[in-house]
């Protein structure tokens, strides 16, 4: 059984008080021994006993010792595994931060602005190729994107909608939400006007990374559409073409909707 009370604390006893008297004189009686004596041999077995019990408790507060010093050596493993463990995650939500972090690419010191820029179209159409989705040719044409501009300084910079894009919400300008009123449907183009816009619209979804399939078979219908023997032939040969081109291209996007797209490049003449 452990020690409670430290034995180093403890005097020997005085064996020669009167306390100790009467147990003295038994034993002179029973040994034969003096008085001098007998205290010799109480005091004696006193510090025998007293020795074997700082030795116990010696060696108790050493074990004791050792259990503490292991669980302060855990405690601190502990402590730190759970600080490398913060730290890291810590680390993680800023690098993950980082990458949503918008960026701003650099440049080349040696250039300088082209000499021709590029309409701008409205946000509501670049946001419509971004998601690769049906919009008017109207709005790359030198008038959609006049109104595009006319329209982006009149819509307040605070002016903001809520939008999902790859499970994220994200706050966008309300104007890439919204159709302009001005917008007319391709058939309603007249064809040099077509013209013009369909070049931006290519350009545009290029930036917007269209597949080049894609692309392609979109730039091989424009351009059989443009020269189409019907346009010479006949005085509605540009209505028709401009028809073609509203009705098929919405239902080239209906059709890759349903992952059932055509090749929209390849001229159906009897729809003509």
């Amino acid at each position: 059984m452990a020690l409670v009370v430290d034995p180093t604390l403890k005097m020997v006893p005085d064996f020669a008080g009167n306390l100790y008297t009467g147990i003295c004189a038994d034993l002179k009686a029973a040994t034969n021994q003096t008085g001098e004596e007998v205290v010799a041999r109480l005091a004696e077995a006193w510090n025998a006993d007293h020795d074997a019990r700082v030795a116990e408790w010696n060696q108790d507060q050493e074990a004791e010792a050792r259990v503490l010093a292991e669980a302060e050596r855990a405690r601190t493993v502990q402590e730190n595994d759970e600080h490398i463990q913060r730290e890291a995650e810590a680390e993680k939500e800023r690098l993950e931060g980082e990458k949503k972090k918008p960026k701003m690419n650099s440049f080349n010191h040696a250039s300088s602005v082209g000499n021709y820029l590029t309409p701008r179209p409205a946000q509501y159409a670049i946001q419509k190729l971004t998601n690769f989705e049906y919009v008017e040719l109207w709005y790359f044409s030198p008038e959609g994107c006049k109104d595009a501009l006319k329209s982006s300084r009149s819509v307040a910079d605070n002016d903001l909608s809520i939008t999902r894009t790859d499970d994220q919400l994200m706050l966008r300008p309300t104007s890439a939400f919204k159709a302009s009123k001005a917008a007319l449907a391709d058939h309603e183009l007249s064809f040099l006007i077509f013209l013009r816009a369909k070049n931006l619209f290519l350009i545009q979804i290029s930036k917007a990374k269209w597949p080049q399939p894609n692309i392609d078979a979109l730039s091989l219908f424009f351009w059989h559409l443009e020269n189409h023997s019907i346009r010479n032939n006949s005085d509605i040969g540009d209505m028709v073409m401009l028809t073609y081109t509203s009705r098929i291209r919405q239902d080239w996007h209906d059709h890759l909707k349903r992952d059932e797209g055509f090749n929209i490049g390849n001229i159906n003449e009897n729809l003509i």
